[in-house]
């Protein structure tokens, strides 16, 4: 005897199961509302990782400074801090031959200007900050600037700890 095919779900009719379904329009409503969400959050977040390009290359120069007075007082050598603002690239370099020298190039960003305490502001080619033995340098001060505006200016002063952090968009 043969049985009949029975459209039963875990003891429910088939009837049933389809009324615990999601209907086009539901499912219509969560995208729509999804699409607004995200229309809401992009703007914020496209600013956000145009930010986090300066927020970086401003902490890597803080970085770079404390290193450098680190290397200065451990080596016991006189070193300078190099800024080449062509091609956004800073160098370590020390009167040491044992010590390696150190580059960082600050990606996507670029130096607007170094300034050290007592001279005028350098906006093209390279600019030095030497770092004696004892791990004092001139206080100087760097602006970084993205391609959308926004800058951030690093203090750095005598002992390579940041003085203040000023940021903006132009």
């Amino acid at each position: 005897m043969k049985r009949r095919a029975s459209y039963h779900l875990k003891g429910r009719s088939s009837s049933a199961a389809f009324r615990q379904a999601f209907t086009l329009m539901e499912l219509l409503l969560v995208v729509v509302i999804v699409g607004i969400t995200a229309g809401v959050t992009m703007p914020s977040l496209v600013e956000s990782i145009r930010w986090h390009r300066v927020r970086t290359a401003s902490r890597t120069l803080v970085t770079v400074a404390r290193y450098s007075r680190s290397m200065a007082i451990l080596k016991q050598c006189d070193l300078a801090l190099s800024f080449n603002l062509d091609t956004g690239q800073v160098d370590m370099i020390a009167s040491n031959t044992t010590l390696p020298r150190f580059t960082r190039i600050l990606d996507g960003v670029a130096l607007e200007y170094v300034e050290v305490e007592g001279g005028n502001p350098v906006t093209e080619g390279a600019c030095t900050v030497p770092y004696r033995r004892n791990g004092t340098c001139r206080p100087f001060a760097v602006k970084v600037r993205d391609s959308h505006g926004n800058f951030i200016l690093v203090k750095v002063d005598a002992l390579s700890s940041v003085r203040t952090l000023e940021s903006g968009k132009q």
